[in-house]
């Protein structure tokens, strides 16, 4: 299996964390070896701000006792009650960290996917952010919007408005055809939120910002197909007899279990990155591209045409666990990004400053403050908040 590729920045953000592996450790320290500005920028970098200890205590601390007080409200023993509710339920979010729990006759708390650590606190941060908001459009028209709220409050509403009373989940085995596309549930982030869920076979699927994703309330015993507008990060569950169907406008994504990013929000193109695993491209008009772990795919509608390439694939998936990963990429593009996350229009007081470009790494659930300063440091540009506007200029 190819090793996936790793930036600095990524392995700086693991080692502030305490779990960089050795691999990484080794590897960041022949960077430190490579150049004496490399290791006097990072040294000065903890000193000046102590950023490993404040980043080690609000991982290890703050978010440790934030995902306790989830766990307890959220997940306690449940009494049979649920049973009964279970019998008919096809999904049960829990929007507080945009969680999706799958009811299927009885409740289990083993149902529930494994969270690494580092999506554990991007949750959490998310959660306290106030990002983690959707609305769920059910096949039959009724609309629920999802938003940080106490689950207790809002769980009773959801169920009910998912399967009516009198409604029976069918058995698998009964469901060989898929469901028609018009007949999935839709659920819908905003410009400037995201939302987590996971579906019955335990795939964990992450919605970016703008990302519509489509999706029937039972697979069918032959495949499990969704349709993504937007974008989204997948970790499917592995199942060798029904393959996992990314539906987008220009083609299809299909694999058995693995975890990769697609990407649509460019009109015309769909863009694949594959973490593990293994995955194929499959254009309208035919054909099938199959991509190893650290490359990146792009499916062109105009031509149907797939380019392969190996990549450093941080910034394509770093959104998916709370950062924003740039490399090399125009201003102005960064900014469009920002302008979605933090709700702000952005004013370009002349054209030619959009095509400066910027490498970096930010963190997705900071203020805008922190950011905006870093933009000015790399690009020596003034950046200014005006009320809902920001204002970039030389």
């Amino acid at each position: 299996m190819m090793k996936r590729k790793r930036s600095i920045n990524s392995i700086i953000h693991d080692q502030l964390l305490g779990y960089a592996s050795e691999e990484d450790k080794e590897q960041l320290q022949l960077w430190l070896d490579s150049s004496p500005e490399n290791r006097e920028n990072y040294e000065r970098m903890m000193r000046e701000t102590c950023l490993a200890d404040r980043y080690r205590e609000f991982a290890r601390v703050d978010e440790e006792r934030a995902w306790q007080r989830f766990q307890k409200e959220h997940f306690p023993v449940r009494t049979m009650r649920w049973g009964r509710i279970g019998r008919y339920a096809a999904i049960f979010m829990i929007p507080v960290i945009g969680l999706a729990v799958w009811l299927w006759g009885t409740y289990r708390m083993d149902s529930k996917p494994v969270i690494s650590e580092e999506t554990r606190i991007a949750m959490i941060r998310s959660e306290q952010m106030g990002k983690q908001k959707a609305t769920l459009v059910l096949t039959n028209g009724q609309q629920v919007d999802l938003k940080s709220a106490p689950a207790s409050s809002i769980q009773d509403t959801i169920v009910k408005l998912l399967v009516p009373p009198s409604a029976k989940p069918q058995a698998e085995e009964d469901m060989p055809v898929e469901t028609p596309v018009a007949e999935n549930n839709k659920l819908s982030t905003y410009d400037d939120s995201e939302f987590w869920m996971t579906f019955e076979d335990g795939t964990r699927v992450h919605l970016n910002y703008n990302t519509t994703l489509k999706y029937p309330s039972h697979f069918s015993s032959g495949s499990r197909t969704v349709y993504l507008d937007g974008e989204a990060y997948f970790e499917v569950a592995k199942d060798s007899k029904r393959p996992f169907r990314v539906v987008t406008a220009n083609g299809v994504v299909r694999q058995y279990g693995t975890s990769f990013n697609v990407n649509t929000y460019m009109a015309g193109i769909t863009k694949v990155v594959l973490v593990n695993g293994s995955v194929s491209v499959l254009p309208n008009l035919g054909g099938e591209y199959k991509i190893k772990p650290g490359e990146l795919a792009v499916l062109h509608a105009a031509t149907q045409e797939v380019q392969i390439s190996e990549v450093d694939i941080e910034p394509y998936v770093a959104w998916n666990n709370g950062r924003f990963v740039f490399d090399n990429c125009s201003l102005e593009s960064l900014m469009n990004v920002i302008s979605r996350w933090y709700n702000k229009e952005i004013i370009f007081e002349s054209e030619d400053i959009k095509k400066i470009r910027f490498t970096g790494d930010i963190d997705r659930y900071g203020s805008i403050s922190p950011i905006l300063k870093a933009i000015q440091r790399v690009t020596h540009l003034e950046a200014e908040v005006r009320g809902e506007s920001i204002v970039i200029r030389k």
